[in-house]
């Protein structure tokens, strides 16, 4: 069943530790008002229902975990509508779909390897030794 959510105004409240935008959202929950402030999770904004002066847990809130996040859906929403996607920056592929590359690699025969101990040295020609017996 749909919650009937009303946002009725988001705006940058600060910033946090880091340098990041603090957005907070006002609003109607079912015709209970309701604040909401954004932490950072995963370098994105999510928002988080504001009660007694803070972010409480579940145990003795007034909103379920569906009100929250359906207030929080609100949020975000209302929030990429005023000040638009501020997602992290996408990589883009550098293969199209279905193209591949194989990939090898090749050790350099004059590694310096002077400053390894018998035992180091020992694990390195085992390694050696297995690579010649796999080609």
């Amino acid at each position: 069943m749909a919650k009937t959510i009303e946002v009725k105004n988001v705006a940058v409240s600060g910033e946090d530790k880091k340098g990041n935008p603090v957005f907070e959202a006002t609003g109607t929950l079912e015709g209970r008002d309701f604040t909401a402030r954004t932490i950072q999770y995963n370098g994105e904004p999510i928002f988080k229902v504001q009660e007694a002066d803070g972010h409480q847990g579940l145990k003795g809130s007034a909103f379920t975990r569906g009100d929250r996040i359906a207030v929080a859906r609100a949020c975000k929403i209302a929030r990429l509508e005023q000040f638009g996607d501020g997602a992290k920056a996408r990589v883009e592929p550098e293969l199209d779909t279905g193209e591949t590359v194989e990939l090898s690699a090749q050790s350099d025969e004059a590694a310096d390897t002077s400053g390894l101990n018998e035992e180091q040295q020992a694990l390195l020609d085992k390694i050696a030794a297995l690579d010649e017996e796999a080609a």
